[in-house]
Parts: structure tokens; C-alpha cells; sequence
């Protein structure tokens, strides 16, 4: 059996950015509003000067940049609160430039669809296949809806009534969360289950967590249509804080069909701490047990963009891998060694050094192939110049 790990460089090629350009991005949009209201240092406000220098930190990324903020708070000491709600507006940043971000690349997703094409014979090769992915943005379910290939998050559709008024929507009760009870293809279909371990831009819990909702797109628009679900989920909540003359952090405020005001809290997943029981988090836990449930029936996995920068993951690996049957291939341009969590096992590591359109393009067409070249090298001259103008935006000489 195989199955796919999907990591950030999967959504590279179509203009989502790698670690070190969002953090780039993040840390110039954050520090230039440093003396708006965004952040909130009026209880100790010589943390502040520390906030800024943990931002300034060039040897930081976003995720540790969030992990500081988190030890900080765990330390109890003088500045935990306000260092926990510092980590929560930072995330809210994070998830706030990660969706302008799918907004903006979207033409550039457009352009690369024709790229992933192979998905489809790779899903005939492999019936009901898991792709489990550490990314937050919609890539996988917009290639899937263009090129028709069914898949399954886990949410069961036509169960968001309450809340259709706002967009479509699937959804997941607490209850089924708690019993494993998630909508996914057997083993003999045709289509892919893909299940999120890091939350969704897309995915919110409301009611208490008695029920997560997942954007769906409306049948009739076409490609786009996850990013135009989300996009009117979050447009609607601008609308009712407008009216309302607040906001909130790491929720969305919304009304229901009654006129009720709900809160859709935030799924996205980031930090030094995920998985390990020192924060409240929304992104059910359930699905990272179907991940580990699921891999131990797996003998091959493909690990596309994933940089082995998340212990929780990479502990989940190296036990699969002491089964001598099991066996990782690992897709990444810049890669030249096995990684360090997984070299104990490296006769059973192979390495490739191209990405997800590199790794889909032996199950195309070979005539689109050649058809396609010119394409895709302006495609890759696009995506280097977003990638500078990313970095350029805070300079680290």
C-alpha cells in the first residue's frame, strides 16, 4: 500500500510560500503595525522591546518565532500572559497573510493546474489513497475538484443548515470525532482521502466543539470555488464586526441563520508545542490518531516537501520505520542526505531531488509533457521572482 505526506514545498511550484518567505512576510507586516491596537502591552509594556527583538531574531523562523512566545508563557513568570496573548494574535496573523497569500497566488495556481494531472492515474494505480498533509492552504482539494478526482476529508456534506447562509459547508460532530467515525473511501475506490493533520485555513469549530465545519465550494463555480467558500466565510464575519464595531482573535464572529451571534474558531496549528498537551487547540487530535492508525497499514510513503522540522511527525516515522517492510521516498530539490530523525534507516530512504509536479509527471501524458515545457519555465521564473520579492521585504544583511 502506498500514501503521500505532503509538506510546504508541495504548494511551492504554485506560489505558496516556503518557511523562511512567509516568515519574511509575516515579521514585515507585524513589526510596521507594532504601535497599532493589533498587539496589546498595556498590562507590561516593557515586553514589548522583548516581542520586537524575538520578531528582529533573523535565526528564527514564524513557527519558533510562535514556540518562544509559548515557552515564555509556560514559564509562569511575569510576562506569561502577555506573551500567551501575543503567541494567539501572532497565529491570527499567520492564518490572516496565509489566506491573502492563496488569494493572491491563485492565477499562478491556475497556470499549474495542468501540471498535476498525473493525479488522476496515480489515484488509479492506488486506490483510496491517503495524502496526508501538513499544509493549511486548499491546493490539493482544488487540483482534485479540476481534474475530477473525488476525495474525502473526513466531514460528512449537508449537515451545515445553520450556517448555509454563509457558504456551503461539511461537517464533523464532536461525537464522530470522538468515535472515529470519519467519511472516508475504502480501500477499492477510486478517489483520495485526505486527511489534515495541522488544521485548515478552511476548518473552523464552533458551538463549543460540539461541531467543526469545513468550507465546501458551491458545485457550479468551478475551479476556485474552495478559496471563493472560504473567501465569503470571512467577508461575513468583516460584515458582522463592522455592525458590531469589535473583533476577536483566533475566531471569527458570525451569525447563524437565527441572527444569533456564533464565534467559528480558528483550526491552523503552529508552534514549538503542537500535539503535546500544553495549549488548547481546535485541529482534532482525532485525525492525527487516523494518521498513525492509517500508516501502520502502509509499506510505501512518498514525503513530498515536508523538511523533518516537526518532532511530533517525525517520531511517527522513524517507529513506522522499524518494521522492515516500510520504506520512504522523499521528494525535495534540495535535499542531498538522509534526515537526521530517519538515519538509523537510511538504506530504506530514497531520495529524489524534484517536487510535487516532478513527482506526478510520470503518471501524465508523455505527449503533454514536451507540450508543456515553455509553460512551465515561465512558470518557474514567475515563482522565483514572488520568491525574492518575499525576501526582499525584510532583509536579513
Amino acid at each position: 500500500m502506498k500514501a503521500v505526506l505532503l509538506g510546504a514545498g508541495a504548494s511551492y511550484e504554485c506560489g505558496m510560500p516556503l518557511v523562511w518567505e512567509f516568515t519574511n512576510v509575516l515579521r514585515a507586516n507585524v513589526l510596521k503595525r507594532l504601535d497599532s491596537k493589533l498587539f496589546d502591552f498595556r498590562e507590561r509594556p516593557e515586553f514589548r522591546v522583548q516581542f520586537e527583538s524575538i520578531l528582529k531574531c533573523s535565526n528564527l523562523h514564524y513557527e519558533q518565532m510562535i514556540g518562544e512566545l509559548e515557552s515564555i508563557y509556560l514559564a509562569r513568570g511575569p510576562n506569561s500572559a502577555v506573551a500567551y496573548n501575543a503567541a494567539l494574535q501572532l497565529l491570527d496573523c499567520v492564518q490572516i497573510l496565509l489566506f491573502e497569500d492563496e488569494l493572491r497566488t491563485a492565477p499562478m495556481l491556475a497556470a499549474a493546474i495542468p501540471d498535476y494531472r498525473g493525479l488522476q492515474n496515480l489515484v488509479a494505480r492506488h486506490p483510496g489513497l491517503d495524502i496526508f498533509s501538513l499544509n493549511h492552504d486548499q491546493i490539493i482539494e482544488e487540483v482534485c475538484g479540476h481534474f475530477e478526482v473525488p476525495f474525502r476529508d473526513g466531514f460528512y456534506e449537508g449537515q451545515g443548515s445553520r450556517y448555509e447562509h454563509i457558504t456551503n459547508f461539511k461537517t464533523l460532530t464532536e461525537d464522530q470525532i470522538n468515535h472515529a467515525n470519519f467519511n472516508f473511501f475504502g480501500r477499492k475506490d477510486y478517489g483520495v482521502n485526505l486527511i489534515k493533520l495541522h488544521g485548515s485555513l478552511d476548518l473552523f469549530a464552533v458551538e463549543d466543539k460540539r461541531l467543526y465545519l469545513k468550507c465546501a465550494p458551491i458545485s457550479e463555480e468551478g475551479f476556485g470555488g474552495c478559496l471563493r467558500s472560504l473567501f465569503r466565510v470571512e467577508s461575513h464575519s468583516v460584515s458582522v464586526c463592522h455592525e458590531l464595531g469589535t473583533r476577536s482573535v483566533r475566531e471569527l464572529i458570525v451569525r447563524d441563520r437565527d441572527g444569533e451571534i456564533q464565534f467559528f474558531r480558528r483550526s491552523l496549528l503552529s508552534g514549538a508545542h503542537k500535539f503535546k498537551g500544553h495549549f488548547e487547540q481546535v485541529a482534532p487530535v482525532a485525525l492525527f490518531e487516523e494518521f498513525k492508525r492509517r500508516l501502520s497499514g502502509i509499506v510505501d510513503l512518498d514525503v513530498i516537501g515536508y523538511g523533518f522540522g516537526d518532532a511530533h511527525i517525525n517520531d511517527v516515522l522513524a517507529s513506522w520505520l522499524q518494521r522492515p517492510e516500510s520504506r520512504i521516498n522523499i521528494y525535495d530539490p534540495h535535499r542531498d542526505r538522509t534526515p537526521a530523525p530517519l538515519e538509523p534507516w537510511s538504506e530504506r530512504v530514497g531520495i529524489f531531488k524534484f517536487g510535487l509536479t516532478g513527482y506526478l509527471e510520470p503518471y501524465s501524458d508523455p505527449l503533454t509533457r514536451v507540450i508543456d515545457r515553455g509553460r512551465r519555465k515561465a512558470l518557474r521564473h514567475s515563482r522565483d521572482k514572488l520568491r525574492a520579492t518575499r525576501l526582499a521585504q525584510w532583509p536579513t544583511t
